[in-house]
């Protein structure tokens, strides 16, 4: 069995010699990576850890085995708690959730096996994705008479209403190819290579301003739930801070001087 203090193993970039980025891997390959509530508090304080090291760009979240990258929900994890207490156990998913959107560092999954449910809905939090090929992701649940209440904000909006139905009121997957082709991942590639696919987009965003990065996202996941007159108006007053930071003033003299620019993360 993991230890509890295994149960999110983070890597830090010498190993993979990708500087500024971190690795998340969900460590109970034995349950194939399943949410226990434990997991879920694991998880979230590491995105909360990397978003609060500024030596950390962007993050990599995969899971340990080469069969599932996340099972789903561990139900049976929060038996004997009573009503209540499974009630606020799950709870700590939607801090999850929130804290995909909240933190200011771009975050990549890596699903090298099967994302289902709640597994799913960590994949769809994460800013960019790559897939196993055949691999299978969707929410089965509905099948077993749980409905994907938490994450079908996300399938909606990762996704065509019909090909969202189809998952969330019939239990129907995808495999990582049609995820590919339905943009709900940003690339498809054999199982070998997820890893390393997705270090090389995480390397992208750590060559970018930090600060712009964190600004910018920030700016994107609020406006989502905005009237578009509202929307348009905050991401006025986003450009004049983004113009006022020291990294917009490098980008441009870079750019006149034809030279990479120096981030200084301000």
């Amino acid at each position: 069995m993991t230890d509890d203090a295994d149960i999110i193993l983070v890597t830090e970039d010498a190993p993979f010699d990708k500087p500024g980025v971190r690795l998340l891997t969900l460590n109970r390959p034995e349950r194939r990576n399943a949410l226990s509530p434990d997991l879920v508090v694991a998880l979230t304080e590491a995105l909360w850890a990397a978003d609060k090291d500024k030596d950390v760009r962007a993050v990599v979240i995969t899971g340990a085995g080469e069969k599932a990258f996340c099972a789903g929900g561990d139900l049976g994890s929060v038996a004997g708690e009573g009503f209540l207490g499974m009630h606020d156990a799950r709870h700590g998913f939607v801090d999850l959730l929130r804290a995909f959107r909240d933190i200011g560092t771009p975050t990549v999954c890596a699903a090298q096996g099967h994302a289902l449910g709640g597994g799913f809905g960590i994949l769809l939090s994460c800013d960019l994705a790559v897939a196993a090929e055949e691999a299978t992701f969707g929410t089965p649940e509905v099948k077993r008479g749980l409905f994907p209440m938490m994450i079908a904000p996300l399938v909606y909006e990762a996704m065509p209403r019909r090909v969202a139905h189809g998952l969330v009121l019939l239990g129907d997957r995808l495999t990582g190819a049609q995820c590919a082709d339905l943009s709900v991942v940003n690339r498809a590639v054999p199982q070998a290579d997820v890893l390393e696919t997705a270090l090389e987009l995480a390397m992208k965003l750590a060559a970018l301003s930090p600060s712009v990065l964190s600004l910018g996202r920030k700016a994107v996941y609020r406006q989502f739930d905005m009237p578009f007159h509202t929307a348009v108006d905050h991401m006025h007053g986003q450009l004049t801070l983004n113009l006022q930071t020291e990294d917009a003033a490098e980008g441009v003299m870079a750019f006149m001087q034809k030279r990479e620019p120096s981030w200084t993360g301000r």
